[in-house]
């Protein structure tokens, strides 16, 4: 196994069948992976299928191998971002710019692997967004056969000086698939609410920057997405929390603030790395987070928590 660097070719298509895991009978699943461009893929499994390939858009190429869209077979929907990439973090904004950058306009991939391991599709790169040479940045997708969820690990290091307005990691941006969305709060008590009537209750607390678990969910169409935090870790950090946004359009997007609302120095050696789950799940009004609960307790025991995660549920 080797860094490529900077152009592979094209390995067309491969598949190979789940040999453990989840309750799931060997080769009762088949990821299928389709190498769509340089470090583009389509990963499918009996789930969903995962877009990674490059696109046009205003006039700019974009092929930085992020996810752009996620297709749940059970309801049907794709979920995607029209203006941008789906997952769209890390990324971060020095002082003086007029905005941020990250993993979603990496554009070229400096580095890049990937590799079939058993069960497991690895999808790695590495490098350093053009803007910011200060910062490496490392990110590395993880898609199994016959599950609902994929892995998701990301570490930013720094190794020169800069000064900086915003740092985030996971974040996910959608437009308006969703009515609902759930949480932990602090003292363990679940919180479900529409979208609008979010605003208060996080004025008066804030998601914590290490909460375990958050979903967006359609009570209407039966469909959830949400994240499971397996591991958090920041050398520093400036009003930290997960905050849940509207953006353009209606769109709607989480994200984990590890820095935001104060310029901060970040110092050569300083570290941000999350590893994350996220999940598709169906779901019902009356039981609207089962589903999600019981991949929630699954992954858990096959991936651990780091001491970072803050209770189980």
């Amino acid at each position: 196994m080797k860094w490529i660097a900077p152009v592979i070719a094209a390995i067309g298509c491969f598949a190979f069948a789940q040999e453990f895991g989840d309750g799931v009978a060997p080769g009762a699943d088949t990821l299928r992976i389709e190498a769509t461009d340089r470090v583009g893929r389509k990963i499918e499994n009996e789930y969903f299928v995962a877009d990674l390939s490059r696109r046009t858009i205003e006039d700019k190429e974009e092929d930085s191998g992020t996810l752009r869209a996620l297709t749940h077979k059970a309801s049907g929907v794709t979920l995607l971002r029209t203006r941008n990439r789906m997952h769209w973090a890390p990324n971060l904004q020095r002082v003086g710019a007029s905005g941020y950058k990250g993993i979603g306009t990496w554009h070229p991939v400096q580095e890049f692997r990937d590799e079939k391991q058993g069960e497991t599709y690895i999808h790695r790169r590495a490098g350093y967004l053009a803007e910011y040479p200060e910062v490496k940045i490392e990110a590395e997708y993880r898609f199994f056969a016959g599950v609902p969820y994929f892995l998701f690990w990301s570490r930013l290091t720094v190794e020169k000086p800069l000064v900086v307005t915003l740092l985030r990691n996971n974040e996910m941006t959608m437009d308006q698939f969703f009515t609902h969305v759930a949480w932990p709060g602090s003292d363990g008590r679940q919180h479900m609410t529409t979208f609008d009537e979010r605003k208060p209750l996080l004025q008066k607390e804030p998601i914590a920057a290490n909460a375990p678990w958050l979903a967006f969910l359609n009570l209407d169409k039966g469909y959830g997405y949400g994240f499971v935090m397996l591991d958090y870790k920041a050398t520093r950090t400036v009003n930290p929390d997960i905050g849940i946004s509207d953006g353009a359009d209606n769109g709607k997007y989480w994200s984990r603030h590890i820095i935001v609302g104060k310029a901060s120095q970040i110092e050569s050696g300083d570290r941000f790395e999350e590893r994350t789950a996220y999940v598709l799940f169906r779901c019902t009004k009356d039981e609207p987070l089962g589903e999600f609960f019981d991949w929630q307790k699954r992954i858990q025991s096959r991936f651990g928590i780091s001491g970072n995660q803050k209770g189980a549920r």
